[in-house]
């Protein structure tokens, strides 16, 4: 095998840094935010604070696709879903296979056509441990799961509160899971969850819509069944690593 020229970067530092910089919003919120506006089936949710990167706009196309009007107004970062009128169960393979974040928008579908179909990621991804905490959930919330040669297929009627475990606290599987729960019937318990700032921001967002649920940041999360939820205003956290590219210590007065 041949591999290609190194690549070197040299930095010299010493200098101190000096400005004002933007700190974009949180990717690993953002994305669950838009999947989850789709459980909106009235009215028009405005996200603020939205960065411009591919992964937004791969899922704004998957929401496009099922049926959601999506206006993603890039200079102001804001982003406006209307989820009133989904007309569409299925994820296209030519995005759901560039969008690795396409089972967020599962729960949304399952609630609102009682079926979730994933084009074009069947053959080894059910078996994958990156999708099990979302699959075997979605199962024990009393949805079907069958995954052909090229496409996942889910099914459920109104889903049940259960109790759910995570073998390792996934972020994006807690927050699905939440997602999935919101709506179903009864009480749903998921024990070691998340902890990360992200997904009690979700956590947030969906309070808003109407969602019961307590516990976030414990690792221990319970979600109390609503009947709806609604369309809200939000304004997404500012991303973390983002901000810690451009943090540095203030030299002390001591230094100086």
């Amino acid at each position: 095998m041949t591999l290609g020229p190194e690549t070197c970067y040299r930095v010299r530092g010493g200098a101190p840094l000096h400005g004002t910089v933007f700190v974009q919003g949180a990717k690993n919120a953002v994305l669950k935010m838009i999947a989850a506006s789709l459980l909106a089936a009235h009215g028009r949710t405005v996200l603020r604070n939205v960065p411009p990167i591919e992964d937004v706009r791969r899922a704004v196309e998957l929401a496009q696709a099922v049926g959601a009007l999506v206006e993603f107004h890039e200079p102001e970062r804001t982003l406006v879903v209307d989820a009133s009128r989904l007309t569409s169960p299925v994820l296209p393979a030519e995005i759901a296979r560039r969008f690795r974040s396409s089972v967020l928008f599962v729960p949304a579908l399952l609630h609102r056509f009682g079926e979730a179909v994933i084009e074009g990621v069947g053959g080894c991804n059910l078996g994958s441990r990156n999708l099990d905490f979302h699959y075997r959930g979605f199962a024990r919330l009393g949805a079907v799961v069958d995954e052909g040669e090229s496409v996942i297929h889910i099914k459920a009627g109104r889903l049940q509160g259960t109790h759910l475990y995570l073998d390792t606290p996934s972020h994006t599987g807690t927050e699905n899971l939440i997602m999935a729960a919101s709506l179903a019937l009864g009480r749903t318990v998921i024990d070691n969850t998340a902890q990360e700032p992200e997904v009690l921001d979700v956590i947030a967002f969906l309070t808003k819509m109407g969602a019961r649920i307590s516990g976030g940041g414990t690792g221990f999360i319970t979600v109390d069944g609503v009947e709806k939820l609604t369309a809200v205003e939000h304004t997404v956290m500012a991303d973390r690593i983002d901000a810690g590219v451009f943090a540095r210590r203030r030299p002390s007065p001591a230094a100086s």
